[in-house]
């Protein structure tokens, strides 16, 4: 096996590559560990919210079993989403409105708003015939295509054009509004996760640690029957 690896010739646009290829692997690791804790985050911060929700109605005995704690549940559930959904709404409902005035005011009903956006960020050459073949951006190390260097960015990129402001306000609203309301769906999932498992073990009977020979209590005015 040694003498294997030892006989592989690697260019050194080839170990480049491996190394820009290791480092993309520790960094996609490292942001879905980020992602994951931010998810669990909020989906214990939900749960608990559900607990909140529905703690009156059990510890008063209004509701006394598991399918009634379920439909309950569910109902205030899907109003709290409603509600937690009005604000991302309203902010989606801003940017369309921004974006109808505008173009009645203009005319310009077939450009592209994500297009105009896409020109506040950075972008890059993507293909090789942009590149010189001493230095190609993409190169290929045992049959796998890898990224082999840095792209270069496109001339004129980032800019800010003033004719396009409505559609920069345009799409940033419809952003906020799409995360916000992704947030609210992780938070109406949990949520009713969570609502099912507490109509399991809120009114579950379990006979765990009962000893029905300890619970027989002898009194002499009613003494036990006799054995068989």
């Amino acid at each position: 096996m040694t003498r294997v690896l030892a006989s592989i010739q690697l260019s050194e646009t080839d170990r480049r590559a491996l190394i820009i290829l290791l480092v993309i692997l520790v960094l996609v690791v490292l942001l879905i560990g980020l992602f994951g804790v931010a998810v669990r985050t909020i989906m214990k911060y939900q749960a608990k919210r559900a607990d909140t929700m529905m703690s009156d109605v059990a510890r008063t005995h209004v509701i006394d079993n598991g399918r009634a704690f379920r439909a309950f549940g569910f109902k205030k559930n899907n109003r709290a989403l409603y509600r937690d959904t009005l604000i991302p709404f309203l902010i989606a409902m801003v940017g369309l409105t921004i974006w109808i005035v505008f173009n009645l005011a203009t005319g310009r009903w077939g450009e592209n708003v994500w297009e105009h956006f896409g020109e506040l960020f950075f972008r890059f050459k993507l293909s090789n015939a942009d590149y010189p073949p001493d230095d190609p951006l993409f190169v290929k190390v045992f049959g796998i295509t890898l990224i082999a260097r840095w792209p270069a960015a496109v001339e004129g990129y980032p800019r800010f054009e003033v004719s396009h402001i409505a559609s920069y306000i345009e799409v940033f609203l419809w952003l906020i509004a799409i995360g916000w309301y992704a947030l609210m769906c992780q938070g109406w999932i949990a949520r009713m996760v969570r609502i099912y498992r507490r109509s399991v073990t809120v009114y579950e009977k379990s006979l765990e640690g009962f000893n029905a020979n300890e619970d027989i209590h002898i009194d002499s005015d009613r003494p036990l029957p006799p054995s068989e």
